[in-house]
């Protein structure tokens, strides 16, 4: 058989899927709403609700009117589809809202300890250093004394960068700076400055919240791990400062995971057209 003699077959197949379909939200309508109130959803008159009864056969009039009805989402689906995303939508704000007021909760809960525990880490710190610097002054005096002058100051390694602070990190890479840091300090900086260049470029709302919580991990590594101070800090942190930068950082983490999680949240239920 030729390919335009199938056409004919092909169109009377959808011609009866389509009044399968018609008379199915019809049997929906009456059952749900009585023959009179559907005939008024409609906007036929229940007249024509009884002929299609007696000859169980749509009329041009009666099909066109389900069309409509169909364009405008009715039918049974299409709202229970309604249904749904309606409760979705309630459910997406009241986890936001107990989200947030979770967080706030926290946040007040932990501020009276935290700043007890600064406070005496600031301290301790405080003692450290005093005593660091008086027991170097004391060895400088003693050597002095022995040899008759002041030790000369060892010149530094040849390709060493000059530092008055040799724990304050460079936003920018320096040749030599392997020898200040260390080679796994050199590493993990090297992978900070890659971080912070990605989330300045990222545009993507998802690929911003990733690069921040990367960015943020390594700052934490530097900080607690390696003892460093990050810009834009122009002296080192004490032990109280790098604790207290370290604990900002992990709020800092915390809250990039809920923002991340709502926003996945968002694009699942919105199919993914919230791009913000």
């Amino acid at each position: 058989m030729g390919e335009s003699e199938s056409y004919p077959e092909s169109t009377r197949s959808l011609d009866s899927l389509r009044e399968l379909r018609l008379t199915a939200l019809l049997g929906d309508l009456i059952g749900q709403q009585g023959k009179t109130q559907a005939a008024e959803t409609l906007g036929v008159s229940p007249r024509t609700l009884t002929r299609y009864e007696e000859s169980r056969r749509l009329t041009p009039t009666l099909a066109g009117a389900l069309e409509r009805h169909l364009l405008e989402g009715g039918g049974s689906a299409a709202a229970t589809q309604r249904h749904r995303q309606g409760l979705l939508e309630d459910g997406l704000t009241e986890l936001e809202r107990l989200l947030r007021e979770g967080l706030a909760a926290l946040r007040q809960e932990g501020q009276s300890a935290v700043g007890e525990q600064a406070r005496e880490l600031a301290e301790l710190a405080r003692r450290v250093s005093a005593l660091e610097a008086a027991g170097n002054g004391a060895a400088q005096a003693n050597a002095g004394t022995l040899a008759g002058s002041p030790a000369p100051a060892a010149a530094p390694p040849v390709g060493r960068p000059r530092r008055v602070y040799p724990d304050l990190v460079t936003a920018e890479a320096e040749p030599g700076e392997d020898l200040v840091y260390g080679d796994a300090a050199t590493a993990v900086i090297v992978q900070w400055r890659e971080a912070r260049d990605a989330f300045g470029a990222a545009t993507d709302a998802l690929d911003v919240l990733n690069a921040r919580e990367r960015r943020l991990g390594l700052e934490v590594e530097l900080i607690e791990t390696h003892e460093l101070t990050l810009p834009p800090a122009t002296r080192p942190w004490d032990l109280g400062d790098r604790w207290q930068e370290v604990k900002r950082r992990n709020e800092m983490l915390y809250e990039v995971n809920v923002d991340r999680k709502m926003l996945r949240l968002r694009r699942f239920l919105t199919l993914g057209l919230w791009r913000k």
